[in-house]
């Protein structure tokens, strides 16, 4: 489900969404699925996934999406490419809402978050909506330095699990 914000942004660039339309509604795509130690030597508090769609003649990857169970919240985002150059990442935290009296974060329920549709144009980003509290309201954190680095790390996993 896209939210209206982020349908807003994609009728501004019916081709971005056109491919995103595309990408999930392709039943031939194959999915490669990747689970934590597959994908980060780091400990991530609830586990994490990451899915690679790919045409399994070419092995060319569509979309990448991500989701991780961090202690505070659950993030998930999703790349969609076009040639292997990034088109689109719909991006979305849910934060767990935060319990005074047991000191920790509960889990059942949330409190915020944000969402976030970024647009890209040859590996560039052209445009962008955010909604809410989100990773990037540090001006000094570059959202297509981080997206691009984040992408070629899942796309090096995937194509790894892939050749295997």
């Amino acid at each position: 489900m896209v939210s209206l914000k982020a349908q807003n942004i994609l009728e501004r660039y019916p081709e971005v969404f056109e491919i995103k339309k595309s990408i999930d509604n392709n039943e031939s795509l194959q999915p490669v699925i990747l689970e934590n130690d597959d994908f980060t030597d780091d400990s991530l508090d609830g586990g994490g996934e990451v899915i690679g769609f790919y045409n399994s003649t070419t092995q060319e990857i569509k979309k990448i999406s991500i989701t991780l169970f961090l202690s505070y919240g659950i993030q998930r985002y999703s790349f969609y490419l076009k040639n292997e150059k990034l088109v689109l990442v719909m991006d979305k935290f849910k934060q767990f809402d935060y319990d005074k009296e047991l000191n920790k974060f509960d889990d059942q329920n949330f409190d915020g978050g944000f969402i976030g549709t970024y647009i890209f144009n040859d590996n560039r980003l052209i445009d962008h909506i955010s909604l809410g509290h989100k990773r990037f309201e540090d001006d000094s954190i570059d959202i297509e330095e981080t997206f691009l680095k984040e992408l070629d790390f899942y796309s090096k996993k995937i194509s790894e699990a892939l050749n295997d």
